[in-house]
């Protein structure tokens, strides 16, 4: 996988969580529920795409967030969260194909090639970024970013 280093500013999500220690099928879950309801989120008009956020949490579990970058101090909707996004320096690799791998794809980042690059991870949150190169959750030719936090 090819891969590009960025800095991103800080930015706030809003949108529906998820706190577990499996993935099975809790994150697709997670999204039928949140797209129905995306419009209620008041979405920022210089970004026009959907995150997955994913931190870590003590004992191995995991905190997720489905949704889409807002304003400073957008409204949340009932049952929503707000989540800010600290700023930080990532490696950025593209996905493709159906989000059913895309575990795997992080997993190859993190046990091998983020090494093979000589770039070293660092604690902080994880990013999936859905833009109009997705193309539908199935689709062998959709494209997601993965963002991993470096130093």
């Amino acid at each position: 996988m090819k891969y590009r280093i960025i800095e991103l500013p800080a930015f706030e999500v809003v949108g529906m969580d998820y706190r577990g220690s499996t993935q099975d099928d809790s994150i697709g879950q997670l999204w039928q529920r949140f797209l129905p309801r995306e419009q209620e989120v008041a979405a920022s008009a210089t970004d026009k795409t959907a995150y997955g956020v994913c931190t870590q949490l003590p004992g191995g579990e995991f905190h997720y967030i489905a949704g889409l970058p807002v304003a400073p101090g957008a409204a949340i909707p009932e049952g929503m969260v707000s989540f800010q996004v600290p700023a930080q320096k990532y490696a950025v690799f593209t996905h493709i194909g159906p989000v059913t791998a895309i575990a795997d794809s992080f997993q190859a980042i993190y046990s091998s090639l983020l090494s093979r690059h000589g770039l070293e991870p660092k604690k902080g949150v994880d990013l999936e970024r859905y833009t109009e190169r997705f193309l539908g959750p199935e689709d062998p030719a959709s494209e997601t970013d993965l963002y991993v936090p470096v130093y």
